[in-house]
């Protein structure tokens, strides 16, 4: 009898030590209350010294602590003998903490992406008309989501042109809007005065001489005094008096008479009414050039002649 006395007390004993907590250490905060654990808290134990002592503590300290918080809530429940989430959460304990271990400096978030700027251009042709006619408008545009041209145009496509009639100078803008800001851009269209009308004045002299004359006749004199008006009155005209005679006599002679003859107007227009010698050409063609027959008087009249010209020059009206 008091050996199965004593063996019952063994068997108490060895029960006793099994479930009693109060000489075991504790896991993850939370006291023993067995002399046995399973595998895992040691596994999970290990995993978070591991991630204590990493470089990656100091980068991740939240998921550190929340770790170490799964750790002790998966010991408190396995204790309240729900094992299967008490494995649950040591699990989530350990990933963490593998986790921790690969953190490191975190990268700087990438910079918010900057909407395009608007852009737009304005033109218009002709710059300068007069008053009365018209230019054309013309722009186009990227970026953007409203335009509106002034003055008194308003909201206006991405691109396109229109035709405008200003009745005075005036500076057309077309702003730009869009989502990456504003801008604009101008185009002037200036009014300028009508051009006066012009017209083409041109000066020639035709003297008749009589048979071996080169002296100018008195009724020549309002001619050749018109010819110095006009030298006088535009100084960039320059005249060109060319001498011819009949067939009567040599070549060789009427060549020089031809040329007398030049000179003789020449001389009138320097001498009487102080033209520049060096804005008068003088040529002797003799009688090659007949305008006429010289077979008869009237025809050799006809080419005993000054024929002279003094250009042309353009004056308003």
């Amino acid at each position: 009898m008091k050996k199965y006395l004593l063996l019952g007390c063994l068997l108490f004993a060895i029960l006793v030590l099994g479930t009693s907590c109060t000489y075991h250490t504790y896991h993850f905060g939370v006291p023993n209350q067995a002399a046995m654990v399973p595998d895992d808290f040691g596994e999970t134990e290990a995993a978070l010294a591991r991630a204590e002592q990493s470089e990656g503590a100091k980068y991740c300290p939240e998921k550190l602590a929340k770790a170490k918080d799964l750790a002790r809530q998966g010991a408190e429940v396995y204790w309240a003998c729900r094992n299967v989430e008490s494995s649950k959460l040591l699990a989530e304990a350990r990933q963490l903490a593998k986790e921790v271990e690969g953190c490191g400096p975190q990268a700087a978030p990438p910079a918010p992406a900057m909407p395009a700027s608007p852009a737009c251009s304005l033109g218009a042709s002709p710059t300068s008309i007069q008053k009365g006619q018209s230019a054309s408008l013309n722009w186009s545009s990227q970026n953007t989501e409203k335009l509106d041209l002034q003055p008194g145009i308003g909201p206006v496509g991405p691109q396109g042109s229109m035709t405008v009639t200003p009745q005075e100078d005036t500076s057309y803008t077309l702003t730009c809007a869009g989502a990456g800001g504003t801008m604009t851009s101008e185009a002037k269209v200036t009014i300028v005065a009508p051009s006066p009308a012009k017209e083409e004045l041109c000066m020639e002299l035709h003297i008749k001489f009589d048979t071996d004359k080169s002296v100018i006749k008195p009724a020549y004199y309002k001619e050749v005094e018109r010819v110095a008006d006009f030298m006088k009155k535009y100084p960039q005209v320059k005249g060109t008096i060319d001498g011819h005679t009949d067939n009567v006599g040599t070549a060789k002679y009427n060549v020089g008479l031809s040329m007398r003859r030049a000179n003789s107007v020449v001389k009138m227009l320097v001498d009487k009414y102080g033209i520049d010698s060096s804005r008068l050409t003088a040529n002797g063609y003799g009688e090659t050039k007949p305008i006429a027959s010289n077979k008869t008087k009237e025809g050799r009249q006809k080419n005993r002649r000054i024929e002279a010209n003094f250009g042309c020059v353009s004056v308003e009206k």
